[in-house]
């Protein structure tokens, strides 16, 4: 009887893999986060981040960013985000017509986020543009 338990017990801790869940990635910055006022052309509209945490990867925060376009937003597509701190993270896009890099830091359901355009263009300065975005 005692055999069969310790069988039993190894051969559950042998199936059951290796867990990630106490691994996984926690920051203040996940979620979803919108601008409310987001009214200009390529203003930032919302940003959504998550940890990714699976078997097949390194536990790592992925950012997806929207900016304003029309008929509806468009994105800057995902990347992985450099974490800093529990209350703030950067992350780099490369778009089409510049790397774009965006940093942020939150306050409670506050979050600012400030974002550097570097574009390919040697004619076109590098840009600095500021946004506050809402935790929903």
């Amino acid at each position: 009887m005692v055999y069969r338990a310790i069988f039993l017990i190894v051969a559950l801790l042998t199936m059951a893999g290796p867990s990630l869940a106490g691994n996984c990635i926690k920051s203040q910055t996940l979620g979803t986060w919108t601008n409310p006022f987001a009214g200009n052309r390529s203003d930032l509209t919302k940003l959504e981040i998550r940890a990714i945490c699976t078997d097949d990867t390194v536990p790592h925060i992925q950012v997806k960013a929207y900016t304003a376009c029309a008929p509806r937003d468009c994105t800057w597509g995902r990347a992985i985000a450099e974490k800093k701190g529990d209350f703030g993270l950067s992350v780099m896009f490369r778009t089409f017509f510049a790397k774009r890099t965006v940093k942020v830091s939150i306050n409670g359901r506050r979050m600012e986020a400030t974002i550097f355009d570097d574009y390919h263009d040697p004619r076109k300065a590098t840009e600095k543009r500021a946004f506050v975005l809402w935790k929903q």
